[in-house]
């Protein structure tokens, strides 16, 4: 039988606060198009420090969509739920009032006014819609891969003319990034990791 854990607010806060120091404080994002630009030969990715700023910010935010997606797939386990099954009852109210206090947490450490907060819930929407399971692929009808659309969207901030190295860049980069939301996860929670 499952250990009935409890589920804190402010869990939501310390999570949201993690992830938003490994984007923004941390430099994983700004690593990421460096080692991009070098290792493609593609310096005019990073040819200035604004410009490399100015897509920082863009796919940092990305970044985030992708981790908040793995946070809402992973929180069940908590509760002694397989990932990404359903909450019911006292865990679904424990997980809305979690995620009341993780969005705020995370508009706040990107200082987003509220518009931009309502486009990142609009995006993570989106994000969620093209999840495995979500949607299905036009050919063959087998379902996506996880970071289809990180690396969709994030490759086309990258470098859209080489669509190809820039998408499989950061299909690499995402399974870095839910590496890093497991063990954040597992630090604040008490999870055991899932593979």
């Amino acid at each position: 039988m499952p250990r009935t854990q409890k589920l804190f607010p402010s869990y939501g806060s310390a999570i949201a606060n993690a992830l938003a120091r490994a984007v923004w404080r941390d430099g994983i994002v700004r690593r990421f198009i460096l080692r991009y630009a070098v290792e493609n030969e593609r310096r005019a990715v990073a040819a200035s420090a604004k410009q490399v700023s100015e897509l920082e910010e863009m796919i940092g935010r990305e970044v985030l969509l992708a981790m908040t997606i793995e946070v809402r797939a992973q929180l069940p386990r908590f509760f002694g739920k397989r990932r990404g099954a359903s909450l019911a009852g006292d865990a679904q109210a424990a997980a809305d009032a979690f995620f009341r206090e993780y969005f705020s947490s995370l508009g706040r450490a990107g200082d987003w006014p509220l518009e931009e907060a309502a486009q990142f819930q609009r995006d993570l929407d989106l994000y969620a819609r093209m999840s495995p399971g979500e949607q299905k692929t036009r050919s063959g009808g087998g379902f996506k891969s996880p970071a289809e659309p990180f690396a969709d969207r994030c490759a086309i901030l990258l470098d859209p003319s080489m669509m190809e190295k820039a998408r499989r860049a950061a299909a690499g980069f995402h399974a870095e990034m839910i590496r890093a939301t497991e063990k954040i996860l597992s630090e604040t929670l008490r999870l055991r990791p899932s593979r």
